[in-house]
């Protein structure tokens, strides 16, 4: 649903770039600095004010930037440094527009053009061309566009572009109808700090909705981090109808390098938080938070993609923007990964996928599909040392989708294999009931390893192994209302073993106390195929069927282990 970086771009561009609309209004209230938060916890952070005042403390304020020393910052190195008020007559109370004057000063390569403490008015977007390039705000420094403004604030593409810094700016859209956001396509790096988006983003028309960020690095060995950027209103949760909906952060086709975003808190976005799956580069999530994301908080791809030490929490009793209209296209989701065919005649996105270190809750929602989503298009993930809680009734923590091409997207046709989801040390808990807690569907060699999965809401399955053979369970605790394993195969693939299961896992449902026990049934239902390793491998034969009415379509139920051999029951798809 959501176009290509081009296309997203494109339409972006034709948007005219917008003329003074009228006077400042609630926007030109002066508005402090982003200068970095005093709390570990982004959560802590207010719901519509900047993150830290002009008398923060913090070292990234004005007071501690030795404005003799920025010759090289973050490893760019400019040429010279002018103050945006002394060298360049801006006016930082906001009467007269900024842009015309600071877009001619950046358009000499290697300057950096620093903000003292104000309000600085823009009513048409910064075209950045050059290289070595930069902005820097020296304390309580609030970028204002003008009512009604939805272009970009910044708009950096083209060959000559690289190596430009943003920091230590707040981006004030407080004001009626008003959004925007950053585009920078480098060649090798660029760097964005302690920024703020205070208010909420506002939706266009289809396929033309501002993000907050638009990033790429076209050199493979380039990279461009994202650090300490907070967006606490992203947009309305439930305008993402028609492939509508802001995003927080766009990395598209064009980036062919690395983008690192870090120490982030993107909330409330009607479309995802970190759009970063459909691009053949690399894109790493580390130390950031994720509230009420419309779609997913991040979106990842392929190999050397990660989401690492982050918390994504969906929790609509949280939501500060209103009633959710849920006739749009709503879906609130953790993570989703995705790689595979993104672009017909382009060769698939590597597999290879990871999320670790974790904090994943799913509270409250009308709408959520999973928790961790597997798109149809997605090839491997690996979840590990990951702590997931799940209380809406039939949502999966983590689900495999079926493997497939996008319906809407005929270009992104089937990933090639792997089609596998591993799960390494992993707590799956919560008070959902009904569905599975780990859905996984046409992923031959999933594993689920040292994981502890505890179900105790009322019909919930722990792990479903969908025409997913070669599959192990070992050193894991599976505890669960409904059945902890439900392997469901196709009768006519003999040679495969369906599941391996080690045999210290240990696999118990609760019984109408809440405690814990096991479900024996006939264990002469079982074909054991291999016995190796502590492990118990079984598979299907047609001795193992019985007298079933349904041959073609069974489903081996697990229930319990009786003395270190497991033992369970065959059940029908009905």
């Amino acid at each position: 649903m959501i176009p290509d970086d081009e296309r997203a771009d494109d339409a972006e561009g034709a948007r005219g770039r917008r003329a003074y609309l009228g006077a400042l209004g609630a926007a030109a209230a002066s508005v402090a600095g982003c200068l970095g938060s005093g709390s570990d916890d982004p959560r802590d952070r207010g719901s519509d004010a900047p993150a830290n005042g002009t008398d923060s403390g913090d070292e990234t304020d004005g007071d501690e930037i030795d404005v003799d020393g920025l010759d090289d910052r973050h490893g760019i190195a400019f040429d010279r440094v002018l103050n945006a008020v002394d060298d360049l007559g801006l006016d930082p109370a906001g009467e007269t527009a900024a842009n015309e004057d600071l877009e001619t000063a950046l358009s000499t390569s290697g300057t950096l053009v620093t903000f003292p403490e104000g309000t600085y008015r823009f009513e048409d977007t910064v075209g950045l061309e050059s290289e070595r390039i930069g902005v820097l705000g020296l304390g309580g420094v609030a970028f204002v566009p003008d009512f009604g403004f939805s272009d970009l604030l910044f708009d950096g593409q083209g060959v000559t572009l690289d190596n430009v810094l943003v920091e230590n700016v707040d981006i004030d859209i407080r004001a009626p109808a008003t959004t925007t956001g950053i585009r920078l396509n480098c060649r090798n790096r660029f760097h964005v700090e302690n920024v703020e988006y205070v208010g909420r983003g506002t939706n266009g028309s289809p396929g033309g909705t501002t993000s907050a960020f638009l990033l790429a690095i076209r050199a493979e060995d380039g990279r461009g981090v994202l650090r300490n950027v907070v967006a606490k209103k992203g947009s309305r949760i439930d305008g993402y109808e028609g492939g509508n909906g802001r995003i927080g952060v766009w990395v598209g086709w064009t980036n062919k390098g690395t983008v690192r975003i870090e120490g982030c808190d993107f909330r409330e976005f009607g479309n995802n938080g970190v759009y970063g799956s459909r691009t053949p580069g690399q894109v790493e999530i580390v130390d950031s938070y994720f509230l009420n994301n419309n779609v997913c908080g991040p979106r990842i791809g392929g190999a050397g993609s990660y989401v690492e030490n982050c918390t994504v929490e969906i929790d609509l009793d949280r939501y500060t923007g209103g009633a959710v209209d849920t006739t749009t296209e709503f879906n609130t989701r953790a993570i989703v990964v995705e790689q595979g065919i993104q672009r017909a005649g382009s060769p698939p996105i590597e597999a290879g996928a990871e999320i670790r270190g974790c904090t994943l809750r799913a509270l409250s929602s009308p709408r959520s599909q999973s928790v961790v989503e597997q798109s149809p298009v997605a090839r491997s993930l690996t979840v590990r040392d990951t702590e997931i809680r799940c209380d809406i009734d039939g949502t999966s923590a983590v689900r495999r989708g079926p493997v497939g091409s996008l319906p809407y997207r005929p270009d992104r046709g089937r990933p090639p294999l792997p089609h596998w989801t591993r799960l390494e040390n992993v707590s799956v808990g919560g008070s959902a009931a009904g569905g599975v807690a780990v859905d996984l569907r046409l992923a031959p060699e999933s594993r689920v390893t040292d994981c502890e999965i505890t179900c105790r809401g009322a019909d919930r399955d722990g792990v479903l192994l969908d025409l997913s053979p070669r599959s192990e369970v070992t050193g894991s605790s599976i505890r669960t209302d409904g059945h902890p394993i439900v392997v469901d195969a196709d009768a006519t693939a003999t040679g495969d073993s369906l599941l391996c299961l080690g045999l210290e896992t240990v696999l118990e449902r609760f019984d109408e106390d809440g405690d814990a026990g096991g479900l024996t049934a006939d264990p002469s239902l079982l074909r054991t195929l291999v016995r190796s390793d502590g492990r118990v491998c079984f598979g299907l034969g047609s001795a193992a069927f019985g007298d079933s009415s349904d041959p073609d379509s069974l489903r081996f139920g697990i229930d319990a282990l009786d003395d270190g051999v497991p033992v369970g029951r065959f059940l029908n798809r009905s």
